[in-house]
């Protein structure tokens, strides 16, 4: 019984949290995409501005981003989000 009662919980928790994926630009510059969440990582690819993608996930400075075909880092300081 608490079992199931924990379990009910913690799904409509999940139904009301928040989707973490949200659409931004960069903030007008041609940012670097790196492999991990610093700049001791290697660049995959170069985020142009004004082209839109998606942030997965941020921890501390940096944002795990969908760009185009590639997936990786970038620092949230060249962040903007959308509405």
């Amino acid at each position: 019984m608490i079992r199931s009662s924990m379990l009910a919980a913690l799904m409509i928790a999940g139904l009301a949290a928040p989707a973490l994926a949200n659409n931004a630009t960069t903030d007008g510059l041609f940012v670097n995409i790196r492999a991990g969440a610093g700049v001791n990582y290697e660049p995959i690819c170069l985020a142009w501005p004004n082209v839109p993608f998606t942030v997965v996930k941020c921890e501390g400075n940096w944002c795990k981003v969908n760009y185009l075909r590639s997936t990786g880092w970038m620092s949230r300081k060249h962040i903007v989000m959308q509405n």
